[in-house]
């Protein structure tokens, strides 16, 4: 596991600032509400009971993750190493892997299948039934929502052309307890991919899936909050969106 300290995260490569014009909504009444937002190449939902403080901690620790990883290994060309370098800096951020799977080839049961698809089956062995409905909302709201933010962050980092590699994960609370359940999923398609949650895939898409469980150890995490705050000021804004649900 990687060392657990402020200078640690000071230290890790994210990359080019970017300029960023959008704003990151903050939002208290969201606490007992299912929620949803995207950070970079992930999606992810929050179960209800999830506090703001907690749903900062998730979307942080995403964007750092997929940040640094992006500075160690080609995303899109070499998800095996970035995913290895991912995980490292989730652990690195006081996140506790309970369970992992190591990616699989995906073999899909249909001649089409969509992303949504693949996530289902993916997190249906993991999860209980009103959890993968929470994800199953956030995705259908996601997908719903077009041309809006939430798409316009989500599509660039999570695929090129024809190859991707993202993540769509459910944030739970429970007893001041703050877990993370995740899907990574890359794939390599002969066909051009244009609004990935919206593609319809035939067998000769090639996907393959990964499984992580992660709890935050709160007293580590504590101490690195502001670290890592810090070394994402300024890119937060045009990473992250929330995910509009239907009123």
């Amino acid at each position: 596991m990687s060392a657990t300290t402020a200078p640690a995260i000071y230290a890790l490569d994210l990359g080019p600032q970017p300029v960023s014009s959008l704003s990151l909504l903050r939002d208290e009444a969201l606490d007992e509400q299912l929620s949803g937002a995207v950070v970079a190449g992930s999606i992810v939902a929050f179960a209800p009971g999830v506090s703001e403080q907690h749903r900062q901690d998730v979307m942080q620790s995403l964007l750092l993750a997929q940040l640094a990883a992006n500075a160690k290994a080609e995303r899109q060309k070499d998800p095996v190493a970035w995913f290895q370098a991912y995980r490292g800096v989730l652990e690195q951020a006081a996140w506790v892997i309970e369970a992992s799977s190591a990616a699989t080839r995906y073999l899909p049961q249909v001649s089409t299948f969509s992303v949504s698809t693949v996530v289902d089956d993916v997190l249906r062995p993991k999860l209980l039934a009103e959890e993968l409905a929470f994800i199953a909302t956030i995705l259908n709201a996601f997908r719903s929502d077009t041309n809006g933010t939430a798409q316009l962050v989500f599509e660039c980092p999570s695929h090129s052309g024809g190859i991707g590699n993202f993540q769509v994960a459910l944030a739970a609370e429970e007893g001041g307890t703050l877990s993370l359940r995740l899907a990574q999923i890359s794939f390599n398609t002969p066909q051009h991919v244009i609004r990935l949650m919206l593609e319809q895939f035939a067998k000769a898409a090639q996907f393959r899936t990964a499984f992580l469980a992660l709890n935050l150890n709160e007293d580590v995490y504590a101490r690195l909050r502001s670290s890592i705050a810090s070394k994402l000021e300024g890119r937060m804004p045009g990473a992250v969106a929330l995910i509009q649900l239907p009123a």
